[in-house]
């Protein structure tokens, strides 16, 4: 695979390129660019067929580049110093990363990865660069297939898993939005005050509670009319953080 290194550290694209030639001999290190517009000429031109990209840049970081070609017809995996906001947002949108310094083990994975499933969902990419910017979002953008559909927070109502699928009810909506995440991955993206994991199976928008029926076998009744188990161990702390709501 012909591939393109970016960043604006010298010293990264340096260790990286070792790391790739050392184990990874199928990937050929064509071009190593520490200056992100000039090696926005080069993809124009001669695209990669997998792009090393580092996220912060001066003048133009990662995302910005992306956003300037046409189409991004080649394997992506971003580099990046660890920033919470944008692993949080690569996870979920399952686009590949590397955190530096770079570990070799972590490299391979991501090229093999690469190797199987090359093709970029640009509505991953662009939900990335959202939530990755907005640590609190007060609008979420699921990809659900080819789009990519803006939610706003605020009118979830809660979100229900069901093995590896996770349904997400929104008020208004005549039926749920299905993805293919875990419930675990929707509470580290909505961690805030506003939501509560109330069992195993579900993940709830507190405001949108219209009773709590406190007896054995406890359960919520949702604004829509859903009843919703609360866990026997998660009440003492449901009912206190109502209290502040």
């Amino acid at each position: 695979m012909k591939a393109y290194l970016i960043d604006d550290e010298i010293n990264c694209t340096e260790v990286l390129q070792v790391l790739l030639e050392k184990y990874c001999p199928s990937v050929k290190v064509a071009a190593v660019f520490n200056d992100p517009e000039q090696a926005l000429d080069s993809i124009k031109k001669s695209p990669p067929q997998l792009l090393f990209l580092d996220i912060e840049m001066p003048i133009m970081n990662g995302f910005d580049l992306l956003r300037q070609l046409e189409t991004i017809n080649f394997g992506l995996i971003f580099t990046t110093a660890y920033d919470q906001y944008a692993i949080k947002a690569f996870r979920f949108n399952a686009l590949d990363y590397l955190l530096k310094p770079v570990d070799k083990d972590e490299l391979l994975a991501a090229v093999n990865k690469i190797k199987q499933s090359p093709h970029l969902d640009a509505a991953r990419l662009w939900s990335a660069q959202y939530l990755s910017v907005h640590p609190v979002p007060e609008r979420i953008a699921l990809p659900v297939g080819y789009e990519l559909l803006m939610v706003d927070v605020a009118d979830i109502l809660y979100l229900k898993s069901d093995g590896a699928y996770v349904s997400v009810y929104v008020k208004g909506a005549s039926k749920p939005i299905l993805l293919a995440k875990s419930l675990r991955e929707f509470e580290e993206l909505l961690n805030n005050n506003q939501f509560f994991r109330t069992h195993n199976s579900y993940l709830i928008h507190l405001k949108h509670i219209k009773k709590v029926i406190r007896q054995e076998g406890s359960e919520i009744v949702m604004a829509n009319g859903t009843s919703v188990p609360l866990a026997r161990s998660k009440r003492a702390e449901l009912l206190h953080l109502l209290a502040k709501v």
